[in-house]
């Protein structure tokens, strides 16, 4: 077992705080001019910020919508910085979804939420309306270009936040899963595990506060763009660099102009597209302290080509919607290469069988993480079954395996649903990858177990071509045969233009499986 203690102020010394409206409000008072956000053309300090979210909470209130659920579906922006703030402030509940989902992906998750309110841009005004009306929603409310600005708020008549504030004990959000499989579940997380998982974020990877400026490019919907947006920045008083919608350009002119000492890039695909730009090594990275990544697996070759352009590694994570983060590389101990660091502080994790979950594992011995925190959910909304089954006695089965090295990092080999068994044998589909992944010419890697009437399973591998590179299935899987055992070498190689991808750009795996059942 890992465990880092808890830390009351994590090191950092920081005041203990119940919500991240605390937060706010301590930002506001001890570095009211600091610059907040900075998105596009427009930014906004932190007595600005506190203005904004105190007057959009004080038309919350009017709903009624203390202890109820608000949906919010917007894309990153000043307005919906201000949205989840003003809803805890409020006393809501946050619930963000996918703006880029389509009514009928929409109108289950909005069922399951039963909110008060849907705050959302004016392009989805109408489709939110048809959805709010069959549901019985009374309020959809526009923010953004077209509806009310953040600059609105600004000009209106300051006023407080409302009194009583939220406790750590009340319920802040539902966090929907970004499962592939079924309808999402939503992960009840109280203010006090939100306070803990931004604590954790910022003893691992900030540094004295209003010091740094970050860049982020995940969508704010999502656990990691919650985290490194709305959540981090604010506590340690930082400056905000915020993407509206991810593009290599935009990151590359970003880190220089603004000079941004920290930046959230999150999956490998990220990392990727910003290092295949034509202005990728001519871009000037000086300012980077650090930069953090996770939420997809990173080949050993993409990290070591990333730090000698940029001269800044990239510090994995691990982390789920139900409980994040869990382990991070830190910026003030040993990176370690492979690795997604040492549990966070507070945070427990344990090895343990794959098949009953409950026999601890030795050291460097492959299984299921297991792991507990103050950063955890509650329970899935309304998913008394599920919630049983991922959260067995008091720990969180993660249904990622791997195992921890011999300094307590975590490894991860891959997702426990990956797992194919071919001819009685596990295979873990990630190993395969990697070795998909360092054959000459491959841009990206993935292989998927498929039914077989021989062996229980096969493997198929899907790989894309580096531009201008061709490759060859026959040559690929006699690579293969020279790396990996005989029972882990795919059956077939398909060459594809690209892998398809999750909302949340992690390749779609269930899609891929789809397509092999289909061949």
């Amino acid at each position: 077992m890992a465990n880092n203690d808890p830390l009351k102020d994590y090191g950092d010394g920081k005041p203990n705080i119940e919500t991240m409206v605390d937060a706010l409000d301590f930002a506001a008072d001890l570095s009211p001019d600091h610059t907040a956000i900075i998105c596009d053309d427009d930014q906004i300090n932190y007595r600005q910020y506190r203005h904004a979210v105190a007057v959009f909470a004080d038309k919350l209130l009017a709903l009624d919508c203390k202890g109820k659920r608000i949906v919010v579906l917007m894309g990153n922006s000043i307005e919906m910085s201000v949205a989840i703030y003003a809803i805890w402030a409020a006393g809501g509940v946050l619930v963000l979804l996918n703006p880029m989902y389509t009514a009928n992906e929409l109108g289950p998750l909005i069922a399951d939420a039963d909110p008060c309110a849907v705050i959302c841009t004016e392009p989805l005004q109408d489709m939110v309306s048809t959805i709010a009306k069959t549901n019985g929603i009374d309020h959809v409310i526009p923010l953004g270009p077209g509806a009310t600005m953040h600059t609105d708020w600004l000009a209106a008549e300051a006023c407080a936040l409302p009194e009583p504030r939220p406790k750590s004990t009340d319920v802040a959000s539902l966090q929907y899963t970004g499962g592939t499989t079924g309808l999402p579940k939503g992960a009840r997380h109280l203010h006090g595990s939100i306070v803990n998982m931004t604590r954790q974020i910022a003893w691992s990877w900030s540094e004295e506060p209003a010091s740094n400026v970050w860049l982020d490019v995940a969508p704010q919907f999502h656990i990691w763009g919650l985290c490194m947006t709305a959540l981090v920045p604010t506590y340690g008083r930082d400056t905000l660099v915020l993407i509206k919608q991810f593009r290599p350009d935009a990151v590359l002119h970003a880190i220089p102009r603004h000079k941004v000492t920290l930046f959230a890039g999150g999956p490998a695909p990220i990392f990727q597209a910003i290092m295949g730009h034509p202005e990728y090594k001519s871009t000037d990275f000086s300012t980077l302290r650090l930069v953090g990544g996770g939420g997809s697996p990173f080949a050993e070759e993409t990290i070591k080509a990333w730090e000698a352009v940029t001269g800044c590694s990239i510090h994995q994570g691990f982390g789920m919607s139900e409980a994040a983060p869990l382990s991070l590389n830190p910026r003030h101990d040993e990176n370690r290469l492979g690795t997604c660091g040492p549990p966070c502080p507070g945070t427990q994790i344990e090895v343990v069988d794959v098949e009953t979950g409950t026999k601890v594992l030795a050291q460097g011995e492959n299984g299921e993480f297991r792991v507990r925190g103050p950063q955890m959910m509650v329970e899935y909304w309304h998913r008394k079954e599920e919630t049983a089954e991922t959260m067995r006695g008091g720990w969180i089965h993660t249904g990622d395996i791997g195992h921890l090295d011999e300094k307590g990092y975590v490894v991860i080999v891959d997702r426990k649903k990956e797992m194919a068994i071919v001819n009685g044998y596990n295979v873990f589909p990630r190993e395969v990858d990697d070795v998909l992944f360092a054959y000459p010419g491959v841009q990206e890697a993935a292989a998927v177990g498929t039914p077989s009437d021989k062996t229980g399973e096969i493997l198929h591998a899907y790989v894309v071509a580096r531009e201008g590179e061709a490759l060859n299935e026959v040559d690929i899987i006699a690579n293969c045969e020279q790396n990996l055992a005989a029972y882990k070498v795919p059956a077939k190689v398909f060459v594809i233009d690209a892998l398809p991808r999750t909302p949340a750009a992690k390749i779609d795996k269930n899609e891929l499986r789809r397509r092999s059942s289909a061949s």
